[in-house]
């Protein structure tokens, strides 16, 4: 019998509790590499401080995870997918699902790795950049191409593009 992916959506702690350790380890894993790196210090600081993870299982084995904020609606600001190859693809495939679903009620901010996976199916949900400092209330510096804008996160000056669905 063959087994098939099944994506759990966790909002309740004593939900998410059961799988921080997996879900944890998936994050630290997924943001090495990402200028900034991981903004959340510790599995208490995951738990504590996000309303949603969406977790992406083949059988028992935790292959991605989507991990949501509540501000301004639904705000994505964590994914990742497994970096073992025998997974991978299957976690890239449910991830896009995941995330064209998620596209309609909730957004993001996204730079480098994750804006290359995303802008490849939702180019339509941009928002124009001179609308980003009233949704994020923030001071940023907005390109010229009118998509993208540069703020500092973790002391690092980030270009991140906003797309998705905030309540304005």
């Amino acid at each position: 019998m063959k087994l098939a992916t099944k994506t759990l959506t966790l909002k309740r702690d004593r939900h998410r509790v059961k799988y921080i350790d997996r879900v944890w380890e998936l994050l630290i894993s997924g943001y090495q590499d990402v200028k900034g790196g991981l903004l959340f210090e510790t599995k208490e600081d995951l738990l504590s401080t996000t309303a949603q993870w969406k977790v992406i299982m083949y059988g028992k084995r935790v292959i991605g995870v989507t991990v949501y904020k509540v501000k301004r609606g639904l705000k994505l600001v964590a994914m990742c997918v497994t970096k073992i190859d025998t997974y991978r693809k299957m976690a890239l495939q449910v991830l896009e699902k995941v995330i064209r679903n998620d596209l309609k009620k909730c957004w993001m901010e996204l730079s480098e790795g994750a804006e290359r996976f995303v802008m490849k199916f939702a180019k339509a949900y941009v928002i124009p950049n001179h609308l980003v400092p009233s949704i994020l209330g923030k001071k940023i510096e907005l390109s010229d191409d009118g998509v993208h804008y540069a703020r500092v996160i973790q002391n690092i000056k980030k270009e991140k593009i906003l797309l998705g669905t905030p309540v304005l």
